[in-house]
């Protein structure tokens, strides 16, 4: 694909892209790098890319793969500072359960203020969130299930994320 037709496409699909990636990442530098690599694959390999149809659902494809990547790499490097961690301090066997326990009561303190900050929500936010997010239907299937437009569910879904920032963001300042 020549580059004036990628920069059409970068322009017609870059902010579905991008929310398709900050919500698969929950991390907008690494969405943006992603967006990148897709746009990059796409001057590489996109004369392959037959149809108008074919190349938006390709875009995604193409996104969602280089999400995974990120994921998987920041994973390992993760895991391998961990492992790093655990050599360089000389840690033994009790001293690493101790410390995951204290990881898992860490996690647990963060799970209490996630609900805390939840049940600040107005019902019919909190409805949507809890359902998203707890019971992992899409959009679409909650507004089916709640008998309202799926508009109205993306706007409490909005608004309930808009609230619970400042909230939680004030937790864990505490």
């Amino acid at each position: 694909m020549d580059p004036d037709e990628v920069q059409a496409v970068y322009l017609e699909h870059r902010l579905v892209l991008e929310r398709f990636l900050i919500g698969v990442l929950r991390d907008e530098a690494a969405a943006a790098d992603a967006l990148q690599t897709t746009f990059s694959r796409l001057l590489e390999k996109g004369h392959l890319v037959q149809q108008q149809d074919s190349l938006k659902s390709w875009l995604f494809r193409v996104a969602f793969n280089e999400a995974m990547l990120i994921r998987r790499r920041e994973s390992i490097s993760r895991k391998h500072a961990e492992n790093v961690a655990w050599k360089v301090q000389g840690q033994s066997g009790t001293d690493q359960r101790l410390s995951q326990s204290v990881h898992y009561a860490i996690q647990q303190e963060d799970v209490i203020r996630v609900r805390e900050a939840l049940m600040r929500l107005p019902e019919s936010q909190r409805e949507v969130v809890e359902k998203r997010i707890y019971q992992g239907l899409k959009f679409r299937e909650i507004a089916d299930e709640l008998d309202v437009p799926l508009g109205t569910v993306l706007a409490r879904m909005q608004a309930a994320l808009k609230k619970l920032k400042p909230i939680l963001k004030s937790a864990y300042e505490e």
